[in-house]
C-alpha cells in the first residue's frame, strides 16, 4: 500500500497560490526583500525577509470567516482550500469522520501570542484576553481548517522544531497506512513576527545586513528567515484521483553527525537511488558543514532550492511543494545564486530524496517519486 499527493496549496513569498509558486520556481524568481521590523524600544530594523504575499481567499472561504482569522490562520486555511480545489475534492460530499489534518508547526500562531501576552501585562492575569489564548495554542491551525471544512477525523499538530512539517508528514503516512483516515490534509506554516525577528537577532541568528543579491545562500553569515503555508491533499494510491507524486518512505530520528543515517535508512527501505537531493537547511557554517558531510555520504549529487523561500520552519513545506510540483510537471527548478539562477541546470527527476539533518539534533528524509 502506498500514499499519494493528489493537491496542493500554497501561500508564500513567491505567489498567493501554488500557479504563482511554480511560475516564481520556472523563472528563478528571488522572493527576498528588506523589510522593517519594529524593536520593543520603538527602534526599527531594516532586514532581509522572505514575507509571505497576503493570502486569496479567490471565493475558496468566506469574507466572514476570513475575518475572523488571524494572519497565519488565514494563510494556513487558504492554502488548504486551495489543496482540496487542486484535488476536485469536496468535503462535503465524503463522510467528514474519515477526513482529517496533521499540520506541523514551530513556533505557532506568534501574533495571538504576543496580542495575549499584553493583554496580560496590560490587564493582569485575570483580565488577559481568552479570544486570544484560544488562538496562541498551536493546534488553533488544524482546528480552523477543520472548522472551515467540517472535518471530523483525525487532527494532530506536530512541533517538533524546524522538521515540524516533515513530522506531520511521517505522521500522516502512518495513519493512511493503517487506514485511520482517508483523506489528509497535511500541511506546514510559520509566520515571521517582530517580536521573533528581534529575539532572532538577539541570539545572532538571523541575517540583519543587505545580502548580495538579496540571496542568503551567497554568504552564510546567518539565516533570512521566511514564513508562510502549503498544505496537501495525501491519500492512499488507491484514490480515483490524479497523483501528483508518490510518497515512498519516511523517517524520523535523531542526527547522526557523521554518516546519513535516517537518509541512508529511508534510501534503503525504498531501494532506489535519487535523481536529485534537497535540503531547506543551511543559512549557517554548522549546518552548512553538516549538509556537506551528510551529501558525501550518501554519494549522490545535493541540490536544494533553498534559496527561494528562506531558512525558516515552513520552509520545510514549501520545499516539500517544490519537490511535488517539479515531479508532476516534469520539471526541473534552477537552484539560486546571488538572487539570480545559478545556471546550474538538470533533468527532469523521477525519485526524489529530501534530507533534512538539523543542528537541534532532528532529522527528517522522505522519499518522492513521480
Amino acid at each position: 500500500m502506498g500514499v499519494v499527493v493528489t493537491g496542493i496549496g500554497v501561500v508564500s513569498a513567491l505567489g498567493a497560490n501554488p500557479a504563482a509558486f511554480r511560475r516564481a520556481l520556472v523563472d528563478g524568481t528571488s522572493a527576498c526583500t528588506m523589510h522593517d521590523f519594529v524593536r520593543f524600544d520603538g527602534s526599527v530594523v531594516r532586514a532581509p525577509a522572505y514575507l509571505a504575499v497576503p493570502a486569496e481567499p479567490e471565493g475558496l472561504i468566506e469574507p466572514r470567516k476570513l475575518r475572523r482569522m488571524f494572519r497565519l490562520a488565514r494563510m494556513s486555511a487558504v492554502a488548504a482550500r486551495q489543496a482540496l480545489k487542486h484535488a476536485e475534492l469536496d468535503p462535503a460530499a465524503m463522510d467528514s469522520s474519515r477526513l482529517g489534518i496533521c499540520f506541523g508547526t514551530s513556533f505557532g500562531a506568534m501574533e495571538p501570542t504576543q496580542k495575549f501576552m499584553d493583554s496580560w501585562i496590560e490587564n493582569g492575569e485575570a483580565s488577559a484576553s481568552p479570544l486570544q489564548f484560544m488562538n496562541s495554542v498551536h493546534g488553533i491551525l488544524a482546528s480552523q481548517i477543520a472548522l472551515d471544512i467540517n472535518a471530523t477525523g483525525v487532527n494532530l499538530t506536530t512541533a517538533q522544531r524546524d522538521i515540524c512539517f516533515e513530522a506531520a508528514l511521517d505522521t500522516a503516512v502512518g495513519l493512511l497506512e493503517t487506514r485511520r483516515a482517508d483523506v489528509l490534509l497535511v500541511g506546514g506554516a510559520d509566520e515571521v513576527t517582530a517580536m521573533l525577528h528581534e529575539f532572532g537577532s538577539h541570539t545572532g541568528q538571523l541575517v540583519l545586513d543587505e545580502v548580495p543579491g538579496l540571496d542568503p545562500w551567497g554568504s552564510r553569515r546567518g539565516v533570512v528567515p521566511g514564513d508562510g503555508a502549503a498544505v496537501f491533499v495525501l491519500e492512499r494510491d488507491d484514490s480515483p484521483r490524479r497523483a501528483l507524486a508518490r510518497v515512498t518512505g519516511t523517517r524520523i530520528g535523531r542526527c547522526d553527525h557523521s554518516g546519513p543515517n535516517v537518509a541512508a535508512e529511508v534510501l534503503s527501505a525504498d531501494g532506489t537511488k535519487p535523481d536529485l537531493v534537497t535540503s531547506n537547511r543551511d543559512g549557517g557554517s554548522r549546518i552548512g558543514k553538516l549538509n556537506n558531510a551528510q551529501d558525501r555520504a550518501l554519494g549522490v549529487d545535493s541540490v536544494s532550492h533553498r534559496g527561494n523561500f528562506g531558512t525558516w520552519p515552513a520552509a520545510g513545506a514549501m520545499q516539500f511543494a517544490a519537490n511535488v510540483l517539479m515531479l508532476s510537471n516534469g520539471e526541473y527548478y534552477e537552484p539560486l545564486a546571488n538572487g539570480r539562477p545559478s545556471g546550474r541546470r538538470g533533468a527532469a527527476p523521477g525519485t526524489i530524496l529530501h534530507n533534512a539533518p538539523s543542528i537541534s539534533g532532528s532529522h527528517a528524509a522522505y522519499v518522492l517519486t513521480a
